[in-house]
């Protein structure tokens, strides 16, 4: 007993270390892609609707085995029936004041009216019970469960889609927080920038080295760069809520969420941001050839595809199923009557026979009602091409993206270090009064700009890289 208190205390504190320790290091996409996965009220019911579309299958399959049946009622009749036995003692049969019968001596020793059920019985108890199996339907059968299995197929794919994109749905909500995270980084980064050039400034003018429009001037720069803050820190609030309603928490929970992607500190980012700007414009054929490899993975991955080709299937067979309506319908029937009454010998009467139900004709409705079907799957087959070919279009344009993210990165982190740069110049020549407030201003400007466009192009690639995955169908 000791023992099993010391096992959980420690398997308590184990939990409780992981606990921390992924705290400390924070959630990974992998991590938010399995709680949304399971917990997600969306995928949640496409779940559902593929077990009903199993016990669609199901159901379809067992109306190839017999059926059993049992009806039983108990019939209150308005009076006891009976039978005359004038139609076989001849007309002269028994009764009060009849005679004797001279043609039928017998006829005086029995009642003009026997009675069917017991004496006085006015009640009836029924009991019906009989057997049933199909023994060729003309393949209406067959087809049913064809086109239950086609649909059960259709909805597995459909579900799949919902889990794809929900994972998309996580990773940009993923991306969108670490997004918002550095713009408001940024926009922290501008504020202590400028408010220390607004101190510098004030120094200055209490020194009579600038004029009161320099220091208002660097107020005003420092006013919109708090507004920029506070709308950054919304916007950041706007992300994580985002994130959180798709793993199905409280959407004021904290995140702490870890980089996708990192940064060498050092490269030769002059050389990368040339090579990217220089290859740009190039189309080459082994590009051209991976666009069609991932073209060809797309059309044999994506379950939207499968499920149009599993729904134009399932309409196939349900125009077969229909037109096996007006085929002959052979079966196997037994069945076992009880009536309940005093008379009847035996009481329970059993039965068996073979069926056939043939409808010779019905006008042509079965035939127009497989027509519409036919048509229902053409639409499906068509809806299918037009698919194939947005995706083809989507699979080029997502490539094109991330193509463009990757060769952007570079440039924006060249522009990063020039920015910087060009800032700590300006700062000095400006102490040294050998320029003007606008031009730190200014510097500060593209400072801010540069260090946004790099953190755009940086999450713009993962989103991309993300979004292709997607259009491929591997994510």
């Amino acid at each position: 007993m000791k023992w099993n208190a010391r096992f959980l205390v420690a398997a308590i504190a184990c939990i409780g270390s992981m606990q921390s320790v992924r705290a400390a290091r924070g959630e990974d996409l992998q991590e938010a892609w399995s709680i949304a996965l399971r917990v997600n009220a969306g995928l949640q019911s496409q779940q559902a609707t593929t077990m009903s579309q199993g016990f669609n299958l199901k159901a379809a399959k067992s109306s190839r085995w017999p059926t059993i049946r049992t009806l039983a009622f108990d019939a209150l009749l308005t009076t006891s029936p009976g039978i005359s036995t004038a139609s076989f003692l001849g007309a002269s049969a028994g009764g009060r004041g009849a005679g004797t019968g001279a043609g039928n001596p017998l006829g005086a020793a029995f009642p003009s009216v026997l009675p069917v059920l017991g004496p006085g019985q006015v009640n009836l108890p029924v009991s019906l019970t009989f057997a049933s199996v199909p023994l060729y339907t003309g393949g209406r059968l067959l087809r049913n469960i064809d086109a239950a299995g086609a649909q059960l197929g259709a909805q597995r794919h459909e579900e799949s889609r919902t889990a794809m994109d929900l994972r998309l749905k996580v990773a940009e909500a993923y991306v969108g927080v670490l997004r918002a995270q550095k713009n408001l980084e940024v926009a922290q980064s501008s504020v202590e920038q400028l408010d220390s050039f607004a101190k510098d400034v004030h120094n200055r003018a209490e020194q009579g080295l600038a004029i009161r429009s320099e220091e208002l001037a660097a107020q005003v720069s420092l006013a919109n760069a708090q507004l920029a803050e506070i709308q950054a820190r919304t916007t950041l609030e706007s992300a994580r809520a985002t994130y959180n309603r798709y793993l199905c928490r409280p959407l004021n929970e904290p995140t702490s969420l870890q980089e996708l992607t990192s940064i060498p500190p050092a490269a030769d980012w002059t050389t990368m941001a040339q090579e990217a700007v220089r290859d740009m414009p190039i189309a080459s054929a082994s590009n051209e050839d991976e666009v069609r490899w991932l073209t060809q993975r797309a059309m044999s991955a994506r379950p939207e595809l499968a499920s149009l080709s599993h729904q134009a299937q399932a309409f196939g067979n349900q125009a077969e199923a229909t037109r096996a309506g007006v085929r002959p319908q052979v079966g196997f029937a037994m069945g076992f009557v009880f009536l309940g009454s005093n008379n009847f010998v035996p009481q329970g009467i059993g039965a068996a026979t073979f069926y056939a139900d043939w409808t010779i004709t019905d006008s042509g409705a079965t035939r127009r009602r497989a027509a519409a079907v036919d048509f229902q799957q053409r639409a499906t087959i068509k809806r299918r091409e037009d698919t194939a070919a947005d995706i083809a279009l989507e699979v080029r344009t997502r490539w094109l993206d991330l193509q463009q993210a990757k060769r952007r990165v570079p440039v924006a982190k060249l522009a990063i270090a020039q920015a910087q740069e060009n800032i700590n110049v300006v700062s000095e020549r400006y102490r040294q009064q050998l320029s003007t407030y606008t031009e730190v201003l200014d510097a500060e400007t593209r400072r801010i700009q540069s260090l946004s466009n790099f953190y755009n192009a940086v999450y713009d690639e993962s989103l991309a890289s993300f979004r292709l995955q997607r259009a491929v169908g591997d994510l």
